[in-house]
């Protein structure tokens, strides 16, 4: 009975060890856009060359003591749209996946580029994933644009979908007063949505302000909007 109880447990462990296999990625400092009030996403700042080439949206979690000291700092500076987090070092996907756990520093602006520091080392949870996708060299592009709406029901972003070099990150926020949709952002994360576009390299000219959904073609209509990041340099 021992014996066999072991050659289940062996079983048992080999078979969680293969699940888990480690990551070639090597560990690295991966910043972060973060946006929202209620509720703090953060869109990952990436690059087209490893370990950075993954584009990932995910819901973040702080303290209490934290998220207070953000959310009063956002009022002190209502005219800085641009947060970031600085976190230690992981590898990207194994934090994302597995881990769920980190310490970061969060900076009013750009944390490479002049940012300020007003948060340090403090315990940030990865809460939710929303969007993960790793960039291939094969990839094409798509016919139109497309962008990923997420949010909630009192805030909602549009984040350009990005595919293959070059091309380009763009945040921003949005309104949506359209019900459906609000509705079909919580029950799917996120949506696809396209604009036509003769040049895929350049942002949406935001000519008209009314996208469609992929696959439904359902039209999607935006009140307002304002850009808060746009980067090609990162990924050219």
């Amino acid at each position: 009975m021992k014996s066999a109880l072991l050659c289940i447990f062996l079983f048992l462990s080999t078979a969680a060890f293969a699940q888990h296999k480690p990551y070639p990625d090597k560990p690295s400092t991966h910043g972060m856009m973060l946006m929202g009030n209620e509720v703090i996403y953060a869109s990952h700042l990436p690059m087209f060359h490893s370990p950075h080439d993954y584009q990932i949206i995910s819901v973040l979690e702080l303290s209490k003591e934290d998220k207070d000291k953000y959310d009063q700092d956002k009022k002190d500076h209502p005219d800085d749209s641009v947060y970031t987090i600085e976190p230690e070092t992981f590898v990207l996907p194994e934090m994302i996946n597995h881990t769920k756990t980190f310490r970061a520093s969060i900076y009013r602006g750009h944390f490479e580029r002049g940012g300020t520091k007003f948060l340090e080392n403090i315990p940030v949870k990865i809460k939710q994933v929303i969007y993960y996708k790793q960039f291939y060299q094969t990839a094409v592009k798509p016919a139109n644009l497309q962008y990923l709406l997420f949010g909630n029901q009192k805030e909602q972003f549009l984040v350009h979908r990005i595919s293959s070099k070059p091309d380009f990150d763009e945040n921003m926020t949005v309104q949506i007063t359209d019900q459906k949709t609000l509705k079909a952002i919580t029950d799917n994360l996120y949506l696809t949505i396209e604009f036509p576009e003769a040049d895929l390299r350049k942002p949406f000219s935001w000519k008209q302000n009314t996208g469609t959904r992929k696959h439904t073609h359902e039209p999607v209509p935006f009140a307002v909007h304002h850009v808060f990041y746009l980067e090609y340099g990162d990924l050219e």
